[in-house]
């Protein structure tokens, strides 16, 4: 049996997820589940009965596991990459590479980050601003 799986994000607050009751919250879970499934049964006719998983998370969900502000699903906002971009002229080899919204969020984010930071400590090191480590000793 062939397997395909689909993943619909969508912007959501944290604040609107902040239900009085855990029967209020669970309630507005499917209600996305629901909306997002009839919006995708307009390009998979009969989606429902092909579904074999669903699954919602919101931002208090990750808040949950990640311990991230207010459920933030990445790292820092905008601000946070200038603080980020120059913590090497503040502190001297100092460098920060992650999800901090420079190209896209999430691990794909971060992977991105970590080649572009990787490319500035590269050209430090070929401009001969540091010094190289010392060599161990062999003899």
């Amino acid at each position: 049996k062939r397997r395909f799986a689909i993943v619909s994000s969508t912007n959501a607050r944290f604040e609107d997820w902040m239900f009085p009751t855990e029967v209020e919250y669970e309630a507005s879970k499917q209600d996305l589940i629901e909306t997002t499934l009839d919006a995708l049964e307009k390009y998979v006719p009969d989606i429902r009965n092909k579904i074999d998983h669903v699954e919602v998370a919101t931002p208090r969900t990750f808040q949950h596991y990640t311990k991230h502000l207010s459920g933030a699903s990445f790292g820092t906002k905008f601000e946070g990459l200038a603080v980020s971009r120059n913590l090497p002229d503040q502190i001297r080899g100092l460098y920060h590479a992650g999800s901090v919204g420079i190209i896209m969020s999430g691990w794909l984010g971060a992977i991105n980050y970590g080649v572009i930071v990787a490319n500035d400590v590269d050209q430090r090191l070929l401009s001969g601003r540091v010094s190289p480590p010392p060599q161990p000793n062999l003899a």
